[in-house]
Parts: C-alpha cells; sequence; structure tokens
C-alpha cells in the first residue's frame, strides 16, 4: 500500500471585512478536502487579520520553517489566494517546499496535478493578485484618513508600542526601554551581532515573539516611528506618533549605519538558481542543483552539479554553467510555448480541466452528502411528529436541523458560484501577455520557468525538455551541444537557430 499523506492546513484572512468565522470555514472546506483524500491532517497554521499581499505572516513563515523537518508532505489551503496573493512570493515559497518534498493543495480549486493544471495554478495567482490590487484601491480612500490622523493600519506589530481602543500608537511602558537600549548599544560602538546576543541572552523578544537577528535588528534602528514620524505609502506625518527616541541619538545611529555600510561587504549576494527542481541528469536521472566556485584568479562562477556525482561519487555527468543553461531554456520556452497555435491548444486543455474538476468536486461531494443526511434526520423528526410524538426535544432538535441545513445550502450556493470557469479568450488572453515579458527580468524568467517548464533532462549531446502541457510538441529536444560551454560558432557540424542571450545558441536538429 502507498505510504499515507500527511498534511498541515494553512487558514488566513485580511481584515477585510473577514472575522474568525471565516477561519472557520476555511478549516472545515480544508478538513473535507481532506477526509475525502484521505489525507491525514496532522497540524494547523492560522494567521488572522494579516493581507496575503505580504509574507510577513508569523504562522505562515513557521509553516515554511517546519516543513524542513519533513514531517508533511503536502499544505491544504481553502484557496490558491489564502497562501499568498503574491505571484512571485508564491513562485519563490512553493520552490522551497518543494525541495521539502511538499507541495500546495487547494481544498476549491480541486488542482489535480497534471500538465496544465500547473498553468492552472499559475492564472488563478494572477487573478488572486489582480482582486488583491482591485480591492486595496477600493480602501485606499479610507486608509489614507486613518493614516492622516495617525491611527494604525494593521500589519506589522512595533516593538515599544501597543494600540489603543481608537486605533491610536501608545507608548508600551514594558517594551520601550528595551529600544532606547538597542539605539544607546549601537550608537557606543556595539556591533549588531553583539547586540542581538546581548538582548537574546537576556530573553528579550522581538515585536513578534521571535529571537533578535540581524534583519529585526536593522528594522528597529531604521523605524522613523521612534522619533515620532509616522511613515505611510500616502506620506510623513512628523509628530503623528508618540517617540521614543531623541532626533539627535536616532541621527547619531543613522549615520554609523552609513559608515558601516561603505565598509567592506562581509555577505556575499544571494544567487537564484532559476531552474532548482527542475533540472536532472540526463545519465543518472538525479537532480541537479546550483553550486559555485572561484579559479585561481578570483573569478566567481555559477553552475549546476548532478547530486549523485556531487554526493557519492557515482556519475561523471559534467557540470553545465548556469547562466547558459537557464538562458538556452528561456530562448526555446518563448519559441516554443509562446506560439499562437500552442497557446489555443493550452487553453482548450485548461477549459476541459476546469469541468473535469468542477464535477469531482470533494468539498461540493461533502456538502451535498450533508445536506441529504440533514434532510433524511428532518423527515424522520416529521414523520415521528404526525404520529403524535411530540416532545420540547423534538422541537428543540427539528429547529436546529432546520439552521444547518439552511447554512448548508449557503454554502453550497457560495461553491457552485465560487467554482467559476476562466473562459478559454481569458486563459488565451492571460498566457499571452507572457510574450510581452522582459527576458532580461529575473522576476519574469522565473515566472516563465515555473508556468510552463515541467523538467529538463541534461545528457552528454542533448537536452530533453518538457513543458507543462499533455499533447504534441510538449518536449523539445536539443541535440549534439557542447554543454560544458555555449558552442562555438566555427564548428561546421552545428547551425544557427537565433540569437540567445548574449551568445548564438546552435544545434543540429529539434525533435519534438
Amino acid at each position: 500500500m502507498p505510504e499515507a499523506l500527511n498534511a498541515v492546513i494553512y487558514a488566513r484572512y485580511s481584515s477585510d471585512r473577514q472575522t474568525e468565522q471565516s477561519i472557520e470555514g476555511q478549516l472545515r472546506e480544508c478538513y473535507a478536502f481532506a477526509k475525502a483524500n484521505d489525507i491525514a491532517v496532522i497540524d494547523t497554521y492560522i494567521d488572522r487579520a494579516i493581507s496575503g499581499k505580504t509574507d510577513n505572516r508569523p504562522a505562515f513563515q513557521k509553516m515554511i520553517e517546519d516543513s524542513a523537518k519533513r514531517q508533511f508532505q503536502a499544505v491544504i489551503v481553502y484557496r490558491l489566494d489564502r497562501f499568498t496573493r503574491n505571484r512571485y512570493d508564491s513562485a519563490i515559497y512553493k520552490a522551497r517546499l518543494k525541495k521539502n518534498g511538499v507541495k500546495v493543495l487547494s481544498a476549491m480549486e480541486n488542482l489535480n496535478g497534471s500538465p496544465e493544471s500547473i498553468i492552472m495554478e499559475s492564472l488563478l495567482e494572477g487573478m488572486a493578485e489582480y482582486y488583491s490590487v482591485e480591492l486595496s484601491q477600493k480602501i485606499t480612500r479610507g486608509m489614507r484618513e486613518n493614516a492622516l490622523k495617525g491611527k494604525a493600519l494593521g500589519g506589522q506589530r512595533v516593538l515599544g508600542y501597543k494600540v489603543n481602543s481608537d486605533c491610536y500608537f501608545e507608548i508600551d511602558e514594558t517594551t520601550a526601554p528595551v529600544v532606547v537600549d538597542i539605539f544607546k548599544l549601537y550608537s557606543s560602538g556595539k556591533t549588531v551581532k553583539e547586540i542581538c546576543d546581548i538582548l537574546n541572552a537576556r530573553g528579550v523578544k522581538t515585536a513578534r515573539g521571535g529571537a533578535f537577528n540581524k534583519n529585526s535588528l536593522h528594522t528597529i534602528l531604521t523605524n522613523k516611528k521612534y522619533i515620532g514620524i509616522y511613515k505611510t505609502k500616502y506620506g510623513e506625518i512628523v509628530g503623528g506618533i508618540p517617540a521614543i527616541i531623541d532626533k539627535e541619538l536616532f541621527e547619531m545611529v543613522a549615520l554609523r549605519m552609513e559608515q558601516n555600510k561603505k565598509a567592506p561587504a562581509r555577505a556575499k549576494a544571494e544567487i537564484n538558481y532559476l531552474l532548482s527542481t527542475k533540472l536532472f541528469c540526463g545519465k543518472c536521472r538525479s537532480a541537479m542543483v546550483g553550486e559555485s566556485g572561484t579559479s585561481k584568479t578570483g573569478k566567481k562562477y555559477y553552475y549546476y552539479a548532478c547530486v549523485k556525482k556531487k554526493r557519492e561519487k557515482a556519475c561523471d555527468k559534467s557540470n553545465v554553467k548556469k547562466d547558459w543553461i537557464e538562458d538556452l531554456v528561456i530562448q526555446r520556452t518563448v519559441t516554443d510555448i509562446l506560439k499562437d497555435d500552442v497557446i489555443e491548444k493550452i487553453a482548450d486543455r485548461l477549459v476541459e480541466l476546469q469541468k473535469a474538476e468542477a464535477a469531482e468536486s470533494g468539498t461540493m461531494l461533502y456538502l451535498e452528502n450533508s445536506l441529504a443526511e440533514i434532510q433524511v434526520s428532518i423527515k424522520n423528526i416529521m414523520t415521528a411528529i404526525e404520529k403524535g410524538i411530540i416532545t420540547e426535544s423534538t422541537k428543540t432538535r427539528l429547529t436546529e436541523l432546520e439552521d444547518e441545513k439552511r447554512n448548508v445550502e449557503i454554502e453550497i450556493a457560495k461553491e457552485s458560484i465560487a467554482r467559476r470557469i476562466i473562459s478559454r479568450e481569458q486563459i488565451i488572453y492571460w498566457i499571452s501577455s507572457f510574450k510581452d515579458g522582459d527576458i532580461t527580468s529575473e522576476k519574469y524568467r522565473q515566472q516563465l520557468i515555473d508556468t510552463f517548464v515541467h523538467a529538463v533532462f541534461v545528457y552528454d549531446d542533448k537536452i530533453v525538455i518538457t513543458y507543462n502541457y499533455s499533447g504534441e510538441n510538449n518536449t523539445a529536444t536539443i541535440s549534439d551541444l557542447d554543454l560544458s560551454s555555449p558552442p562555438k560558432q566555427d564548428n561546421p557540424n552545428l547551425r544557427p537557430i537565433g540569437q540567445g542571450f548574449g551568445f548564438l545558441v546552435f544545434i543540429k536538429d529539434i525533435e519534438a
């Protein structure tokens, strides 16, 4: 028998007209989805009154961190917009979960894991992001008025302050002295690490209840709230909030931070390997992971290496230059996928997928079964009443059942409305929008790969790229490539297929 799938549930609601009841509804649907699919739920993570536009959510971050323990294999959300409404964040965090063997499942959209469902998932995330922008425009006016009055707009808590019942900031007498100590320690010459060590040794916690690190300390040292300036996206309001630090100390700290910033950098920039989790060795089928090295001249090189070769010395696959393979995959994806005829075929399959998923909805089946059970119970009570069996308990139970029936019918109506079918024209429009992407933008390149590329297999003499749609021409094989470096133009056995990014790409043939 296959090993049982363990999962956790992530639920979230924003502050816009949503309440604890929203969480209860999400959990109910997620548990129903898990039961219908024989999934064991081992834990729940809940963020309250926090927007999905930001990844700065305590429970969400804890869930991502816990995924590294490999105790669960899936995260169940009510809808994909509960996970995040930012498409770029979604791609980043799903990649992190995937590395830990965890996938994201939607209870309501019920995506089935087929190649097309990955594209559909990206489409739904894009729509959620659009909805988020549209919603924010509707509430901007009210938020601006609150900001001008100095009222808290929600979001991240600030160490040293508390928010009163009228939504105004007040100095927290318990934590404000900690803020003063932090500024004085830094101005006296203590390093960020030394200050973090001092605070953590004392058992002092951040506003979120965690240990101090360089990021949380930097946030405090640069926060103008501490000198009474309430900074929002609508502008800065001097005196809009009670000051904890005097301006002279704040400016002294800012000057020292600027001086330290100009000192030689201690940390190196993190390199994003776009093909992580999608690039595989053609010889042993193991994953190829991002690596870096430095030559004798001090030049830094970035490449992908076979995991089996790296860890077990059991494969002789040569390393592949990072920029070269990523540029090649990007170019081929644009060439092979973003064509009108292919886009139309994908759109047709996505429409079919939506119809199939709507017909197989586990949530709808659960609600319909619940309604049927309630109706049977009501019928039985009515039969008893007709036979003269009338007690106070009978009346109470009948009232309860009528309420339950009404609530389930409402949920069924909501489910029917929610399972909207995205039209073929909308899908074509959305996929076609990728044609206008900037191929030099890392964000666009990552979105392109995450949405359309299923897997890339690198052999000694060819590359096989498989795409996220089933049917003809969903695989491209690029043969006879010199994979250790970009092919040289003077090779008589190769012919150019087009201009690459900084070099010409050459192949002998393309098999589809």
